[in-house]
């Protein structure tokens, strides 16, 4: 059975027949038909798409997820923009909040099926954890993360780029004991075993280094001690809030000019529609946004003129990372 024929299947999930979206949708064939195209085709190593806040509800009722069902579609649009480009981006990062709330393993699973054509067409995927994400189940899916991860039970992963290293961190703070339907801590966390061995690895590394987590810097006080330790730290980037924004990040450390410069990803979900595309050489990155609409809390045929003037003010948005 192949992929087409197995997204047009019921894939029964802890008891519940679940026909995923795509499987009816005109996105498919579409997807389908770049995959191919995209097959064999040149990949840029110093190429890398990062998305954000992608929410995808695996509970499906006639063939539509329960909660925000424009998200897998939001979510094709943009896989169809990456496997249009030429040349591919070698990479693709998930910021983090990959289910739609509770981090159900139905949530996961549909996700892996949304996302596979990526990795289809020769992509390389790292998915980080965000406040909506649940460690044991996103385990139990993408098992690859338990093995691979420096970090004893948590999601960490590094993607050596030809220039820098991006390092995506696990910014979850998951309570214990929750219930399925039961939400989790809002605001990020950084442990003391991951600050450690995140200030080990920088320390031991010659290369540039670009942070990246769920949240923002400043949520994890113990992240400013490890920058402030790290000259090699160039930047941090971080989902979290839905909206594109760059800004300066102040260490307060010994030297006072010391500053790292962050940047805030778009969603696919509400807030500012996009993704963003990094292109590395060995001077700096250069990361710019890609704007594809404005919505909250969802689409609509006659938006206010006030989401289309976000849309046009931030046109043609970059910022530039120096090694």
């Amino acid at each position: 059975m192949d992929r087409k024929e197995f997204l047009a299947s019921m894939l029964v999930l802890g008891g519940a027949a679940i026909v995923p979206s795509v499987a009816k949708a005109d996105a498919l064939e579409r997807i389908e038909k770049l995959v191919a195209k995209a097959s064999g085709k040149k990949i840029d190593s110093r190429l890398t798409v990062l998305l954000s806040d992608i929410h995808i509800c695996g509970e499906l009722k006639d063939g539509k997820s329960l909660h925000y069902p424009y998200n897998p579609t939001s979510l094709q649009l943009r896989i169809e923009e990456i496997l249009s480009m030429r040349p591919l981006p070698a990479n693709v990062l998930v910021f983090g909040d990959v289910a739609w709330d509770y981090g159900l393993e139905e949530d996961y699973r549909y996700a892996a099926e949304l996302l596979r054509p990526l990795e289809d067409a020769g992509i390389k995927l790292t998915l980080g954890l965000g406040n909506h994400d649940r460690r044991a189940a996103f385990f139990k899916v993408f098992p690859q993360y338990v093995q691979t991860s420096p970090v004893k039970g948590r999601a960490v992963s590094v993607v050596a780029l030809p220039d820098v290293d991006v390092v995506m961190l696990d910014s979850l703070a998951e309570k214990p004991n929750l219930k399925p339907r039961q939400a989790t801590t809002v605001s990020g966390e950084m442990l003391e075993s991951q600050a450690e061995w995140l200030k080990d690895f920088l320390a031991k590394s010659e290369r540039p280094a670009i942070l990246c987590a769920h949240h923002p810097p400043k949520e994890m006080p113990l992240l400013e001690k490890v920058i402030s330790a790290s000259p090699n730290v160039v930047g941090f980037v971080y989902g979290h809030v839905h909206y594109w924004s760059k800004i300066p990040y102040i260490i307060r450390s010994r030297v006072p000019q010391r500053m790292v410069q962050t940047v805030s990803l778009p969603a696919t979900f509400y807030g500012d529609i996009g993704m963003a595309v990094m292109e590395t050489n060995s001077k700096g990155a250069c990361i710019k946004f890609s704007s594809k609409g404005y919505w909250w809390p969802q689409p609509s045929d006659n938006p206010p003129k006030e989401w289309q003037r976000r849309v046009e003010d931030t046109q043609r948005e970059e910022v530039n990372l120096l090694f």
